[in-house]
């Protein structure tokens, strides 16, 4: 046992607990490692059963009975019963209904519930212990869906009768880590020591967020005032990159599993107009391909929504010298910034070629910056600006759990679809038994957003680990995120 608190510093501020949240970034921090799911692949990336004993698997692949384990506890001492975790489930299986996840696409007949209390036998408890679900098709990568943190197990009192959230810090931790403070500036947890822990894995974790004007998770590292972080690869320059290796920074990158994009809205005008959408593409990539300042930290311009290596991967070629018609449009467009790339050089470069390519088509801005990005995600949400700079991330291998969540959820990156046709291709794509034809159609869903112009992907990266003590990342799944704290350990108790 470790008594050293780990300090870790994320981005943005976690601003609620509610398991309906935990697919937004901040709240997965968190929730990820108080809500215990019933499985995890976090450890050496093998499926281990959290809640689960053992699970079996049936009728072609359709039955899945999961044995849970007895006597577990929630922080308040109260018993896991599995009449909760079944309860869990259903409560973001009712919130969710209407969109278009997995787990619901496999259970259809939510979408007929009048409530989430209704009786299923589709996912039901049998034979005292065992969580069933009965799906109308074999499911591809379960595990990976259902270990998801908005599948946290979380106790019926933070929720109405409706699975409303009743507070935003209410909760009852079921997980390895508790809480044990929370305020403005920072969430404390602590190791409960429940289920199995790598080596060394942390006794207490300060989860902070930059609160002072000018503090990145970058500088308060180079600061030694926090120990661990995270932050994009294409959002650190050479020389930065550089400067921490000398510090004797230690550095674990992932995959390259992450894209960054502008979102244009094509709700409303001007980018309703998709010539507009198009001449803004093509001015944009092809400026910040030749932009010194952006180039620095050493990515590749890439249009390809699907980063390379993956499924469905299309290397598309930038013009030359893309066309410009002046728009007559005397509205001023609203641009949200926020800050995107603790690099602020990396920052003002793309800000920059943004504006220029603006004033290149003959518009007007109204420049908002934001400090933090909560209030620019909810204009976002709510379709009350015109441009934005965000990013998103999906497995490369197995892309179609994250399309269905971008694409057919609420609840994940909302990426647009003026074309009203992705969904179909994703559908084709899922129900589709040749990988060849299967890759065909994740083809045909990236050429679609890159014709459609409304998502101008123009970097792919991977998150590093920067940390400044040493720690032992071996027995992590990289592929995994966020980080599951049982899962990395210090490498010297002291």
């Amino acid at each position: 046992m470790n008594k050293k608190v780990l300090e870790y510093c994320f981005w943005w501020p976690i601003k609620t607990l509610d398991t309906h949240e935990a697919d937004t970034p901040p709240v997965m921090q968190i929730a990820r490692n108080i809500y215990a799911t019933l499985v995890s692949e976090h450890i050496l990336g093998n499926p281990e059963g959290i809640l689960a004993k053992s699970w079996i698997v049936s009728d072609q692949g359709k039955e899945w009975r999961f044995k849970l384990k007895e006597n577990l506890r929630f922080d308040d001492g109260s018993l896991i019963t599995p009449e909760i975790v079944l309860m869990s489930f259903k409560r973001i299986l009712w919130l969710t209904r209407e969109e278009g996840l997995v787990l619901n696409s496999l259970l259809p007949e939510i979408q007929k519930w009048k409530s989430m209390r209704e009786d299923s036998r589709g996912i039901c408890i049998e034979n005292v212990n065992q969580l069933v679900f009965r799906f109308i098709k074999e499911p591809l990568g379960l595990f990976e869906t259902i270990s998801q943190p908005i599948y946290g197990i979380v106790h019926p009192k933070c929720f109405d009768r409706n699975g409303i959230w009743k507070e935003p810090f209410f909760s009852s931790a079921s997980g390895q880590y508790s809480i044990s403070v929370a305020n403005d500036r920072y969430i404390q947890i602590k190791n409960r020591y429940v289920f199995r822990n790598v080596k060394n894995a942390p006794d207490e974790v300060r989860i902070s967020w930059p609160y002072k004007e000018g503090d990145t998770v970058l500088s308060l590292l180079s600061e030694r005032k926090v120990d661990l972080t995270v932050e994009h690869s294409f959002a650190i320059g050479k020389e930065r990159f550089d400067e921490f290796l000398r510090q004797g920074i230690q550095i674990v990158e992932e995959p390259p599993l992450r894209m960054h994009f502008v979102h244009l809205n094509y709700k409303r005008e001007p980018f309703s107009k998709k010539i507009l959408r198009e001449m803004f593409r093509d001015q944009f990539l092809n400026l910040i391909s030749i932009d010194p300042e952006y180039l620095s930290a050493g990515s590749e311009v890439d249009p390809s929504f699907i980063p390379k290596g993956g499924i469905g991967y299309v290397k598309f070629n930038l013009l030359d010298n893309p066309i410009n018609i002046e728009i007559n449009f005397k509205k001023k467009i609203e641009i949200l910034f926020y800050p995107f790339s603790s690099d602020f050089k990396i920052q003002k470069s793309i800000e920059r070629i943004i504006l220029n390519v603006i004033e290149n088509l003959g518009l007007d801005a109204n420049v908002v910056h934001y400090s933090e990005r909560s209030k620019a995600f909810d204009r976002m949400r709510n379709d009350d600006f015109d441009l934005i700079v965000r990013g998103s991330g999906i497995l490369v291998h197995n892309p179609f759990a994250d399309l269905r969540m971008m694409f057919m959820s609420n609840l994940g990156a909302k990426i647009p679809d003026p074309s009203n046709k992705i969904k179909d291709l994703i559908l084709q794509a899922e129900d589709e038994p040749c990988k060849h034809q299967r890759e065909k159609l994740v083809i045909q869903i990236n050429e679609n957003i890159y014709e459609e112009a409304a998502i101008i992907t123009f970097a792919h990266s991977s998150v590093l680990y920067l940390m400044n003590k040493n720690f032992d990342f071996s027995n992590y799944n990289l592929f995994a995120d966020p980080i599951e704290f049982r899962a990395i350990g210090w490498k010297n108790k002291n």
